[in-house]
């Protein structure tokens, strides 16, 4: 005896999905940068030397990898210099504070920029 098909429909075959292929590992964009390659990092480095190699110093002999969101601003409410009243710069403790040393990007350097800090570094302590 034959089946009978009830419906107009042909029968449906299982069909085998095809998996996505990815790269094994992190995922493009979330790995560690240095303290030097983020958006706070980077600022403190070039407009506040002397409060960043103090918080270097701390960081070391703390023994740890980078320095907390906390110690930084602790340090910014103990300095004088008015870079830590800036708006700026507490966008980028913001920014430190939520995505720590996994930014959405580096922060690199060139010729210009070393140019432009070199400039301000001068203004702010040699004149």
């Amino acid at each position: 005896m034959h089946s009978v098909l009830l419906s107009n429909h042909p029968p449906v075959k299982n069909k085998k999905r095809k998996k996505h292929l990815r790269k094994p590992g992190r995922p493009k964009g979330y790995s560690l940068k240095r303290f030097d390659q983020t958006r706070i990092g980077f600022l403190l480095a070039h407009e506040v030397p002397i409060e960043y190699k103090l918080l270097m110093e701390t960081v070391k002999s703390l023994k740890l990898s980078s320095p907390s969101a906390e110690l930084i601003e602790a340090i910014a409410y103990a300095s004088n210099d008015p870079f830590f009243r800036k708006t700026k710069f507490w966008r980028c403790l913001m920014d430190y504070k939520k995505y720590g040393l996994r930014p959405p990007y580096a922060i690199k350097t060139n010729v210009n920029k070393e140019l432009y800090y070199i400039r301000i570094r001068i203004k702010k302590y040699l004149l």
